[in-house]
């Protein structure tokens, strides 16, 4: 291998590299984006009485629908309002959002049985 060629092959790994890790972050953006629009959605149904969700004392519940509460959907768009949350926030909302999801789903299959 020339010189040449392992320059070029530096370059295209250092590359690669930087839109694997800029892929991987722009996912967990949207994955937040998503968690947040979710939240939004299940606090406005149980504001119409249409779902019931989980008390404020699980800490899942609590982290995600902090977050999702100071989201201003008129002013930003949920991935944007992402992009703007540290990362820690961003990293307790997402492993916050499945036991949130899960403690929230009993409520919604109740009543779509009914």
């Amino acid at each position: 291998m020339t010189n040449s060629t392992r320059l070029q092959s530096a370059a295209l790994a250092r590359s690669l590299a930087e839109m694997a890790d800029g892929l991987a972050g722009r996912i967990r953006l949207e994955q937040a984006a998503r968690v947040i629009t979710t939240a939004r959605r299940a606090a406005q149904l149980e504001a119409a009485g249409a779902l019931r969700l989980p008390e404020m004392a699980d800490p899942a519940v609590n982290a995600v629908t902090e977050v999702a509460r100071h989201w201003d959907a008129s002013a930003v768009t949920a991935i944007e309002y992402a992009e703007t949350l540290p990362e820690a926030v961003i990293e307790r909302l997402l492993g916050a959002a499945p036991a949130w999801a899960a403690a929230c789903r009993p409520d919604v299959t109740d009543r779509l049985a009914a």
